[in-house]
This record gives C-alpha cells, structure tokens and sequence, in this order.
C-alpha cells in the first residue's frame, strides 16, 4: 500500500507496530507498518525518529516531494549486499555495454513517444497532424539504430542529438491536442510556467520514486548512469531508467486527466513567476498516478502492475551487466 501525506502540519508518529497520522493532536488515521509499501510525504510536517525505525525495519520507502516537483529526501528500505554489481556498474562504462544501455534507453522513449501519439490518434478524427509526427519518429528510432554501439561517452552526443529531435516532435504533437487555455508550449523542465508543465514535474517526481527503489532493492548504484552524465547529487541512473516510462506512466495520465475535464484551470495558483497545483487538483493527480502504478496491463504474454514492470527493468540491467543477458528495454506497442 502506498500512503499519501498531504497539507501541513501533520505528523507521522509510532504506536506499537502501526504508523498514526496526526493533526495537531488529533489522531487522522494508523496503519499498519507491515502493510505499507511507501510513504509519500507532501507539503511540511513532521516524523518522530520511533516511526522512521519502525518503518525502516519494515522497509518501507519514506519520500517527501516539495511544491516544484522535486524530491527533498527519501528513506530507503532494505539494501542489496552484492558488491559485485556495483563494481560491473563502474566498469560497464568502459566498454560497449554502457554505449548499448544508453542507446536502448532512448529506443524505449522514442517507441513509447510513438505508441502514446498512436493512441491519441486512435481516439480523434483530427489524427493527421499526430500520424505525420509518429511518422517522423519512425525515421528517428532508424536514426539512433544507426549509431555504432562504443562507450556511452564516445556516442553520447549522437544519441542525445536524436532524443532531442524525437522530443521536439512529439511536444508538437502533444501541444496539438492541449486546450489553448492551458497555455501549453513546450516541455520547461523543473520550473514549470504552466498548468502542463507543473502536472508532469509533480507526477514524474513520483516516477523517480518508484525507479529509484526499484535499483536500490537491484543493488545499482543510482548516481552511475550510462546515458546521464554524472554530476554530484544527480542520480542519472534513475533519469536513465525514467526515459523508458516516462510516456505511458505519466504523460498519457496527464492528458487523459487534462482532456476528461477531470483537473481544469480551477485546480492551479497561477501568477506571473509560477505555476501551482492546488490540494485539489494535487489528490487527483497523485491518485491516478498511483493507480496507474499498481494497476496491471498486458506484457508480454501476461498481466502485469507497471511497478513490477520498473522492477524487472532493474533486474534486466543487473542480468545484462553480470551475466551478459541481452538488455530488452520496455516500450509497448500501440
């Protein structure tokens, strides 16, 4: 299960084996530890240190996201021990397999670009516009296939020159099917100037949760990316990883909720320096997007919750650099 703490001034308190909710002094809810997953904390209160220890001992991943989007810190659940990981991690970056990851990384974003304007064609009669920019993503994915694989940082240009192209196009798309009134233009990145753009920092915040336990739990150091470029604080694996759900996790929640009318303008502080979700529009997002997690698609020839999806994610690129398993990225097909 995972719990959602919102407002402020609450507190996250223990009492026997459960994790109380309060508010001031008034008892909001309890759980129990063991039947937590996370913990996703949002706005300011506080945790006592028997309920950080409670938590930890049930490896329950705590996380607080601030009003921008970005993750302020996060206790993390039980480690894997092998050492050996780590240490092909390193020296993956010194050969072909770190220039393969990085290269399947950015495949299983272009792909998953095309499915989600597959999809949003499929369900309009103005889909010209949407086919002729799938299209030109097609053309983009027989681009990067022709980049020889050598160290991600011999080809590392090559290849963010193609992702850059293929985003281009695909926020054209996307804007295309926006209400002009959302005042969409472009992906901003962290501070967002628009309703668009503050929903997808909110929501891809929530992605780098759940990929960041997945390679923590995989033994992967998150700060090595193969893709990413290291910088102190910058967990780039996890950026790495978050490129192959980026698309059908977040950004098709995000339309659909935009385009149903289901989060409207009403649901944002808007001023000339910065873009706010409200409580309101926040609750719906998180849930959706939190739905959409454990909620199981077809892949592969089974049903399957996208959590468990990021989790093999982790697993296959442990497989792949110890046991030189062929790396398939995922991406789903329209």
């Amino acid at each position: 299960m995972k719990l959602v703490v919102d407002g402020y001034g609450k507190s996250i308190r223990k009492r026997d084996n459960q994790i109380v909710i309060k508010e001031d002094d008034r008892e909001l809810d309890f759980f129990l530890a063991k039947d937590l997953e996370q913990i996703l904390i949002l706005g300011k209160g506080s945790i006592t240190f028997d309920a950080l220890e409670l938590l930890a001992k049930n490896d329950v991943d705590c996380l607080s996201i601030d009003w921008r989007g970005d993750v302020k810190y996060r206790l993390a659940s039980g480690e894997n021990k092998n050492i050996q990981i780590r240490k092909e991690q390193y020296y993956s970056l010194m050969d072909k397999r770190s220039g393969f990851l990085a290269k399947a990384f950015i495949k299983s974003k272009i792909e998953n670009q095309k499915a989600t304007l597959g999809t949003l064609a499929k369900s309009r009669e103005d889909n010209d516009f949407l086919k002729e920019q799938r299209d030109k993503l097609s053309e983009l994915v027989v681009k990067l296939d022709k980049i020889r694989i050598m160290p991600s940082s011999e080809i590392q240009s090559k290849i963010f020159g193609v992702e850059g192209q293929a985003s281009v196009e695909y926020w054209k798309a996307v804007k295309s099917i926006i209400p002009d009134d959302f005042n969409f233009s472009i992906r901003s990145g962290r501070y967002a100037q628009d309703p668009i753009n503050a929903m997808l920092n909110y929501s891809y915040a929530i992605l780098q949760s759940e990929i960041w336990k997945s390679l923590h739990l995989s033994g992967l150091d998150p700060y090595c990316g193969f893709l990413h470029s290291d910088r102190h604080g910058r967990p780039s694996l996890i950026f790495d990883l978050m490129e192959e759900f980026r698309q059908q996790l977040v950004d098709k929640t995000v339309l659909s909720l935009v385009n149903k009318n289901q989060i409207t303008l009403n649901d944002f502080s808007i001023n000339d320096r910065s873009v706010l979700i409200k409580n309101s529009g926040k609750q719906i997002l998180i849930q959706n997007i939190l739905n959409k997690l454990s909620n199981k698609i077809t892949y592969g020839d089974k049903k399957i919750a996208y959590c468990d999806i990021i989790m093999g994610q982790s697993r296959k690129i442990v497989s792949f650099l110890i046991d030189n398993i062929p790396y398939v990225p995922f991406y789903l097909r329209w």
